[in-house]
C-alpha cells in the first residue's frame, strides 16, 4: 500500500490522494488559543509572508477539502494517550478539534470538527476554531466519487 501523506520536512504535507498540500502544524499550538474566523485569515497571511513550508499561497480549506482528512478508523495517538480526533498522525495535533473553512454565509463561517466528523456554522467573531492551512486545488469530484475508498487505498492512481 502506498503512503497517502508525504511530509516535505519543511512544514508541509502532500496528500497524494487529493493533490492538496497541507500545513503540518496549525494555529492552536502556535497562538496558544482558539481564533475567530477573522484571525484565521490573518494567520493565513502570516503563513504566506513567512513562506511556511516554502510556499506563499496558503488559504483556508473548503469543507470537502478539510473533510478529506477525517479518518474514522484512526483515533489520534500522541504522548502515550489516545484522543478521538480522527486524523492521520503525520499531522501535528495538540488541542482543539474544530478547524475553520473558507465557507461563509451571512455573518457565519463553517467549522469542521475532527472529534465527531461534523460541521457547524459559527459566528465569524466566535473564538471557536483553529486553522490548518491548505494550498493547491483539487478536483472535488475525486472526493465525492463512489470509488473514493478505493482511491484512498491507492493514492497514486489519482
Amino acid at each position: 500500500m502506498t503512503q497517502r501523506f508525504v511530509d516535505n520536512m519543511q512544514g508541509a504535507i502532500e496528500d497524494r490522494a487529493t493533490g492538496l498540500v497541507w500545513q503540518e502544524s496549525y494555529s492552536y499550538p502556535e497562538k496558544g488559543k482558539y481564533v475567530d474566523w477573522y484571525e484565521a485569515n490573518e494567520y493565513i497571511q502570516e503563513l504566506n509572508e513567512k513562506k511556511t513550508g516554502g510556499y506563499e499561497d496558503w488559504r483556508l480549506p473548503l469543507r470537502l477539502e478539510i473533510q478529506s482528512l477525517y479518518e474514522i478508523a484512526k483515533p489520534f495517538q500522541s504522548r502515550g494517550k489516545t484522543f478521538f480526533l480522527h486524523l492521520d498522525p503525520v499531522f501535528e495535533l495538540s488541542y482543539g478539534s474544530c478547524f475553520w473553512t473558507c465557507e461563509t454565509k451571512l455573518s457565519a463561517a463553517m467549522g469542521f470538527e475532527f472529534d465527531c466528523g461534523d460541521r457547524h456554522w459559527y459566528p465569524r467573531g466566535s473564538l471557536s476554531g483553529s486553522v490548518r492551512a491548505v494550498r493547491k486545488t483539487c478536483n472535488l469530484q475525486v472526493m465525492i466519487a463512489p470509488d473514493w475508498i478505493e482511491l484512498m487505498s491507492n493514492p497514486l492512481k489519482v
